[in-house]
This record gives structure tokens, C-alpha cells and sequence, in this order.
């Protein structure tokens, strides 16, 4: 250790330096306590021994300049005294003294003090090191927690790109949708399209769990159901070579077949047809949110039975619903998301609360109608962030 020598007596400095140099210490000697701050101040020494009893300035007085001084490390100290009464002791760790020697000074004593001190002082290093460690994993953590938030949120960006623009994809249907993860990236996804020139193919899924591993799942159904050669949603006719949709019930039976998980991942969905000339609707439901119809001048009324949902049961069979719709109608799919929305009382917005909203917002535009479901679900919820993903998908028969 470095070690400071405060004492007026240079015959008692010279005794310590002796000892302590004998010890493996470095040792510096100082005049009174004046000398001591000064030196104090100026360099780095672990352990302090200091005199009580000097002129100028006193080991006490030393004591709380050293204990008020901001240093880069603890500084111990040891006080010399002749004093040995209970008071006395107080005074001196009140003063910030942290262990005594009474004079004359038993140097055997003395060097089981020295070696305690070393031992703390020992301490303190290894603790410093391992703070200095530790700040410096947790600026690597930190880092790499920014990187992965980074990717994240490019990711998510790249999710969203996978949504269909909203516009004006056939002049005898109107489409809409929301859609609200409650992280970066979501397991519900939603598409349509125009797989011939009156043919409206859509389906809306939620892939059970959150984060990465549903996100990614919901990503590559999103592909597969892409109508490209091995897609479910299309297939050969097997007379004249031409691509035919399949129907609702065999695509979900398909992607049954095809992503039979073994980690109890599943998902979801409402796979449908419309024909926008005939106005024909075709659809399957597995285990999702029963969609709902609105038509013109009837209250919203919910359609399907449930189903059962993808993924956890090889060869299972799905029902088609089927019904005639007509200009003015529109068709409300929605994740549970939505319908298990919580307030701030743990209250669920539930399937009855939906229906009354769109009973009330039923003459305005299609658009119109997504922003109240925005705004309706906002006010319910709160300032709270979502617990699970929120998206709408609607169309409307023009």
C-alpha cells in the first residue's frame, strides 16, 4: 500500500517508516496535519496513519477534510493516540477515523491493523475492477440491445410493406383496414387481392404468441398465400392447364397440412372469396373472431360458427359460409386483439361493445368507420400501450 505518515515527533516517523518499509509499503512522511492535507491532496495513498495530538492542524481536524474531500478511492485512516476512553473513540469516528493505535505504539499490534486495512483496501480494488467490468458489459449490453432494437424496428417497417395499399382495387368494392402491433412486430397480418377480374381473395390471420417467432410466421403465411404455382390459394386445371382459385375450405386444410408445428404454435384465420359482379361471398373460418356483416338497413349481425384453428390438429376439415351480398354491405374481420382489449380497470372491450359501435357510426364512410374503431379502441384503452396486436380488415360492396 501507499501509505502517508502524519506525526509532528520525527523520532515516531522515522520508527513507522522503518516498519512499514520492512512491511513491503511506501511509505511518505508529513510535518503536522497542514503538511498531511497538502500531500493528501496531491497524490494517491491508501491508508493514512496520523498522529491525534499536533500542532496547526490536529488528526481529528485531518480526519474530516479527508472524510468531506471527493478522491478517485477510499482513503483509510489509522489515529495515534494516547487517549483511551469511550469518548474518545467516538469523537474520533465521528471525525471519520476508521480504527485506532494507542501510544506508545506496539508495532506487532500495528501490523495486524496495517494488514486489516490492506485487506479493505484490497477489497475496494477488486470491487472497483469489477464495476469497471460491469459498466463496461453493460455498455456493450446496451448496444446491442440499440442494434436489435434497430433491426427491429427496420423489420417491423418491412412488415407493414407486406400490407396492401389501400386504394381503389376494383370500382365495385371498397376496402380498409388498421392495424396495430403492440411491439415492433406483429403476429397478425391481412391481405387481398384481385386474383382474376372479379374475384376479391382476402383473409385476415393472428398467430398465437407475440414478438419474433409470430412475426415470422405471419410473414412467410403471408408469402405462401401469395396466388403464385404452389401457393394453396390456386391451382391447375387439370383439363386445359389453366390456374383455378380453390376453394375457401380446402386452402384452410391445406395450410393445416402444411404447418403442423411442434412447439404448440398455431394460428388463426378468416380465408374468403368475394365475386365483385355477382357479389357471391365465400369464406372459412378457423378459430378466429367471428367476422361481421353489416348490411344497409339490418343491425350488424355476426356470421361463422369458429372453426378450428391452424396448425395444431393433422387432418381437420373446415365448414364454408356462403351469402349473397348487396351494394351498401360491409364486412368487419377483426383479431381478438381488439375484442380482449383491456382498460385501465381490466375491463375487456368485448364482441357487444364492437357491435354497438358500428351500429352507431354505420352511415358513414368506409373510412370513416376505421377511424371511430381507432378512436373508440384509443379511448378504451388509455395510455396504455396494447397487450396483444390490434388490426381490422373491412370491405364494403359498392
Amino acid at each position: 500500500m501507499n501509505v502517508l505518515i502524519v506525526d509532528d515527533s520525527s523520532a515516531v516517523q522515522l520508527l513507522l517508516l522503518a516498519r512499514l518499509r520492512s512491511w513491503g509499503h511506501t511509505a511518505t512522511l508529513a510535518s503536522d496535519g497542514v503538511d498531511g492535507w497538502e500531500k493528501v491532496r496531491l497524490a494517491t495513498y491508501d491508508l493514512v496513519i496520523s498522529d491525534w495530538d499536533m500542532p496547526k492542524m490536529d488528526g481529528l481536524e485531518l480526519c474530516r477534510r479527508i472524510r468531506h474531500h471527493s478522491f478517485a478511492q477510499y482513503v483509510y485512516v489509522i489515529l495515534c493516540t494516547a487517549k483511551d476512553q469511550k469518548s474518545d473513540i467516538i469523537t474520533g469516528m465521528e471525525a471519520g477515523a476508521d480504527d485506532f493505535i494507542t501510544k506508545p505504539i506496539d508495532f506487532a499490534e500495528l501490523r495486524v491493523r496495517v494488514s486489516a486495512a490492506q485487506r479493505l483496501m484490497n477489497l475496494q480494488s477488486e470491487l472497483a475492477s469489477q464495476n469497471q467490468n460491469l459498466r463496461k458489459l453493460n455498455s456493450e449490453l446496451m448496444e446491442a440491445y440499440n442494434r436489435i432494437e434497430r433491426d427491429l424496428e427496420a423489420a417491423a417497417a418491412t412488415q407493414i410493406r407486406l400490407l396492401p395499399k389501400i386504394y381503389d382495387l376494383h370500382p365495385r368494392v371498397r376496402l380498409d383496414w388498421l392495424f396495430m402491433p403492440c411491439r415492433f412486430l406483429a403476429g397478425d397480418m391481412l391481405n387481398y387481392f384481385m386474383a382474376d377480374d372479379r374475384h376479391l381473395v382476402f383473409y385476415h390471420l393472428d398467430v398465437s404468441g407475440h414478438g419474433i417467432p409470430a412475426a415470422l410466421l405471419s410473414v412467410t403465411l403471408s408469402k405462401t398465400l401469395i396466388p403464385l404455382p404452389g401457393s394453396p390459394s390456386i391451382r391447375s386445371n387439370s383439363l386445359d392447364g389453366r390456374l383455378e382459385l380453390v376453394s375457401p375450405p380446402d386452402v384452410m386444410a391445406e395450410l393445416n397440412s402444411r404447418f403442423q408445428a411442434e412447439d404448440d404454435t398455431y394460428f388463426t384465420m378468416i380465408y374468403g372469396i368475394l365475386d365483385v359482379f355477382t357479389r357471391e361471398l365465400r369464406f372459412c373460418q378457423a378459430g378466429h373472431p367471428a367476422p361481421v356483416l353489416i348490411r344497409r338497413h339490418s343491425a350488424p349481425a355476426v356470421l361463422g360458427k369458429g372453426g378450428f384453428p391452424v396448425g395444431m390438429v393433422p387432418g381437420m376439415t373446415y365448414e364454408e359460409v356462403r351469402l349473397e351480398m348487396q351494394a351498401g354491405d360491409r364486412l368487419i374481420l377483426y383479431s381478438d386483439g381488439l375484442s380482449e382489449c383491456e382498460n385501465a380497470a381490466g375491463i375487456r372491450y368485448e364482441q357487444e361493445r364492437l357491435m354497438e359501435m358500428l351500429d352507431q357510426n354505420r352511415d358513414g364512410s368506409l373510412e370513416a368507420l376505421m377511424n371511430g374503431i381507432r378512436e373508440a379502441l384509443g379511448a378504451w384503452r388509455g395510455q396504455a400501450e396494447f397487450a396483444d396486436d390490434v388490426s381490422v380488415l373491412a370491405f364494403e360492396c359498392v
